[in-house]
């Protein structure tokens, strides 16, 4: 799971997603909601990206 922290329009916004619906590309983070539904946030407005890393294995 992925979780992103953002600037909205009126307040701050906390969004909890899948990791393969959250993508960093060309200056904004692309959040896919389905179909072609997407939310697209310009890094400037993104205060914290967790995400899980599936290839790392903790031993």
């Amino acid at each position: 799971m992925a979780m992103i922290v953002y600037q909205g329009v009126e307040d701050t916004v906390s969004e909890e997603i899948d990791d393969e619906r959250l993508n960093y590309r060309e200056e904004h983070w692309q959040v896919h909601h389905g179909d072609d539904e997407y939310t697209y946030i310009p890094r400037e407005r993104v205060y914290t990206v967790k995400m899980t890393d599936p290839h790392f294995i903790d031993e």
